[in-house]
């Protein structure tokens, strides 16, 4: 894993954690990186300061130990997270938005959904006062 710091067009900065740089290009290149600001696929690499290693120590060795059972830990959480949400919504695809409406407007019955829409159509979403929120993955691979 590799950790960047991101930079939207806005000047929003962010961190992205990516199973490597290819990926990395890969999720820029089909605009799958989304600023958690403002929504802008627009991103670029921001500065970043190098994690510069001069001395292995006993204390650092279990610092890093630590922190990688630290994110072990957070990645179990996402995924029980992402299998509850799975378990307990409607997947209604590329029609999120649609259905969206018709729940908020009471067009039909209300009922948890996920699905996807596109920037445009969330950001018409939000304009509109609907709730709703964007989940911290994308392909069945993030989870």
């Amino acid at each position: 894993m590799i950790l960047f710091d991101l930079q939207c067009e806005k000047n929003h900065k962010f961190e992205c954690w990516f199973a490597s740089s290819a990926n990395y290009e890969e999720q820029l290149k089909n605009k799958m990186i989304v600023c958690p600001y403002c929504n802008s696929t627009k991103i670029k690499k921001s500065l970043m300061a190098p994690n510069i290693n001069t001395k292995s120590t006993s204390k650092n060795i279990k610092k890093n130990n630590k922190k990688k059972l630290a994110k072990n830990n957070l990645e179990n959480q996402i995924k029980k997270f992402r299998k509850y949400i799975e378990k307990n919504t409607d997947n209604v695809g590329k029609n999120f938005a649609e259905e969206a409406r018709k729940i908020y407007y009471g067009e039909t019955k209300s009922r948890p959904i996920r699905g996807e829409s596109t920037e445009s159509e969330a950001q018409e979403l939000a304009e509109e006062g609907i709730p709703f929120s964007q989940l911290p993955w994308n392909s069945r691979e993030d989870a």
